[in-house]
């Protein structure tokens, strides 16, 4: 794995027809850090991940891969700095496992696209630490939700990607393998990836990662540590929680219920 260069993001502004989705919204992550990121539904966390890896370009502001504009990159460029596992893995076909997890080697072939011994060890390699690799041979289809949301993680570690852009990675997952995947990310973070992940998780916000970002409405309103995030006047805004501190962090409604402030 090659050394992740900052990831600079500066004034993002993206609109789609007439709808502001984010608003001015700067950010940088350092090599090496591990970042959550919050907000509620439709605050714009899938669409700045999006940005930020390239899929799609701002309406406004740049993003910087160390001192390259993001805009300027070739796709193969990027693909080998950011790897980016969407929020929703649905496939129209019913690939094998492994044949999944293999495409994410596609940025690293050469010329005449053949695969090498070190392709198919990286494959293995990611299948042994999302905990699939005896499920290789399967069927995309025949998994279950949680087993497939790993198969396209695998495929974002097999992509050998120095920087992990994650929407909702804990979506479809049991307690058990969220609390895998969190460490997971922690020891790829102490290998030296730059990892940035959407949650709707407070707990594992608070219980992995030294930083949380707070997206509400397209704007970054919150930035720092999770305990004084979590705790703070922004998410309770954002979400109509209000967190409690103490053991396990307890959790009170302060906005009414859907529906409650029309009734009479």
């Amino acid at each position: 794995m090659t050394t992740a260069p900052p990831l600079l993001a500066t004034h993002l502004t993206h609109r789609v027809d007439g709808q502001t989705l984010l608003d001015d919204v700067s950010l940088s992550l350092a090599p090496g850090s591990i970042s959550a990121l919050l907000g509620p539904n439709g605050a714009g966390k899938t669409t700045l991940i999006r940005l930020l890896a390239g899929i799609a370009p701002p309406t406004e502001g740049e993003i910087f891969l160390g001192e390259n504009r993001i805009r300027q990159l070739s796709r193969v460029v990027i693909a080998r700095t950011c790897a980016y596992l969407p929020q929703r893995t649905d496939s129209r076909f019913d690939p094998k496992v492994e044949d999944v997890v293999l495409l994410g080697r596609y940025p690293h072939l050469g010329r005449l696209g053949t695969l090498t011994k070190n392709d198919l060890d990286r494959v293995a390699w990611a299948l042994e630490r999302v905990g699939l690799f005896p499920l290789r041979h399967r069927h995309l289809a025949t998994l279950s939700g949680g087993e497939r949301q790993r198969v396209f993680l695998a495929r974002a570690l097999a992509q050998e990607a120095p920087i992990l852009l994650l929407d909702e990675p804990a979506t479809a997952l049991d307690i058990g393998r969220q609390i895998e995947l969190m460490t997971l990310l922690t020891e790829l973070s102490q290998d030296g990836h730059t990892i940035l992940a959407s949650l709707h998780d407070l707990r594992l916000a608070l219980e992995f990662f030294p930083r949380t970002l707070l997206l509400d409405r397209g704007k970054l309103v919150d930035d720092g540590p999770p305990e004084s995030v979590l705790l703070g006047q922004p998410l309770e805004a954002a979400f109509g929680v209000r967190l409690q501190a103490g053991q396990g962090y307890g959790i009170s409604c302060v906005a009414p219920p859907w529906g409650v402030q029309n009734q009479r």
